[in-house]
């Protein structure tokens, strides 16, 4: 118990403390926040950073469960548990197959109110199947952009990026292959998840080589990044990790080749987007 505390306590500190307006970085700059889940259970804290970035619990929450098939478990509402057993009570749902639909009038209406928003695990080609290039999208920019926050997690974690890592390219990590596009909240970026749980750490190396420029971020079960326009911090049990092409570049200039491709992050570090420095 003394350890969840401390680990909330120091949490709300880097809320409150930390100044997200920094100089641009190719990243993320919107105003708003995100936290990206590795899969998992979720740690209460990072609720009730969600609920106090958003202003309070009573504040309305849009959660969209489409990356998961499991049609029964969104009809009966199961989804929502996990915020209405944690005290969440203004709690909507958008869910749906086609993107026609995905613009509806309550739909947009929904997210104009909406003060943080909620992707919940599965297959995240379904949410971008779903969702991209619609109006309900530009809906999620404008929430960042008026500073709300999206927490997501798994599949709702990679969307987040801009690359659907994952599927198919996990059989031979050895060839080249050409991801989707995600969302791109945080651009120029790559994001697996239970990397750890999973043996997933090697799978972001291949991305990383053909897509020059790119970041990578891994992250394991119930351990996340938060991410502000200025730098990302880990948050969580377990370790993210950090696949930076201008560290692989570095390291092929002293040693003649990339010999560590990642490097672990424990809770409470935090990655620099300008310096591109690790700060422990």
């Amino acid at each position: 118990m003394q350890k969840i505390l401390l680990l909330t306590g120091m949490l709300f500190l880097f809320v409150f403390n930390v100044n997200a307006q920094t100089p641009s970085n190719p990243y993320f700059n919107y105003k708003g926040k995100l936290i990206i889940i590795g899969g998992g259970s979720i740690p209460d804290s990072l609720f009730e950073f969600f609920a106090a970035h958003c202003g309070g619990k009573d504040q309305p929450i849009v959660y969209i469960p489409t990356a998961t098939t499991d049609k029964e478990f969104i009809q009966k509402g199961e989804h929502l548990i996990k915020f209405s057993s944690r005290g969440f009570t203004n709690l909507s749902t958008i869910h749906t197959r086609d993107k026609v639909k995905a613009d509806a009038t309550e739909n947009i209406a929904l997210m104009r109110k909406a003060k943080g928003i909620f992707f919940g695990g599965g297959d995240q080609q379904l949410i971008s199947d779903a969702y991209a290039g619609t109006k309900l999208y530009d809906e999620f920019i404008a929430l960042l952009n008026r500073g709300g926050v999206i927490m997501g997690t798994s599949a709702g974690a990679t969307i987040m990026g801009s690359l659907m890592v994952g599927g198919d390219a996990r059989d031979d990590i050895s060839k080249k292959y050409n991801f989707n596009p995600a969302f791109s909240f945080m651009t120029n970026t790559a994001l697996d998840q239970h990397v750890l749980a999973r043996n997933r750490q090697f799978d972001l190396i291949p991305v990383i080589e053909n897509y020059p420029g790119t970041l990578g971020i891994g992250m394991d079960e119930s351990t996340a990044i938060i991410v502000e326009a200025g730098q990302f911090k880990v948050w969580g049990i377990s370790y993210a990790m950090l696949y930076d092409p201008k560290d692989w570049a570095e390291q092929k200039k002293k040693w003649g080749a990339v010999l560590k491709p990642f490097k672990m992050m424990a809770s409470g570090s935090s990655f620099n987007f300008v310096t591109r420095e690790i700060i422990d």
